[in-house]
């Protein structure tokens, strides 16, 4: 069989599976249920609490309250990072000489 008839009778078949097909049929009182239940429409929960969540008065009052708290976190934490720096300066001069590791970034001779 040549590659031609082999496409043939492939077209052939698919042109054939076609025939039986018939038109899709909804079941019974589907556009009632579908009309019934769009105007049952209750709001959940969730819905409303985004409605109330939503509006500009309480959506710009809790971002003022979270930029509070972020400041109020990043003062608290200023003044307390003061005193650690002080007995970490004191231990890496210690350490001074335990470094072993060579990278190409440090220069015996600057000069050629």
């Amino acid at each position: 069989m040549s590659k031609k008839e082999q496409i043939n009778t492939l077209v052939e078949e698919a042109l054939s599976s076609v025939e039986d097909i018939k038109r899709a049929e909804p079941k019974p009182f589907l556009l009632t249920r579908i009309a019934a239940r769009l105007s049952n429409k209750r709001e959940t929960t969730w819905e409303k609490a985004a409605w109330y969540l939503g509006r500009p008065a309480v959506a710009f009052t809790g971002l003022c309250i979270v930029m509070l708290i972020n400041v109020l976190v990043v003062m608290s934490n200023k003044s307390s990072s003061s005193t650690p720096a002080i007995d970490q300066v004191a231990q890496t001069q210690g350490d001074e000489f335990s470094y072993t590791v060579a990278t190409i970034y440090d220069f015996e001779n600057n000069q050629p």
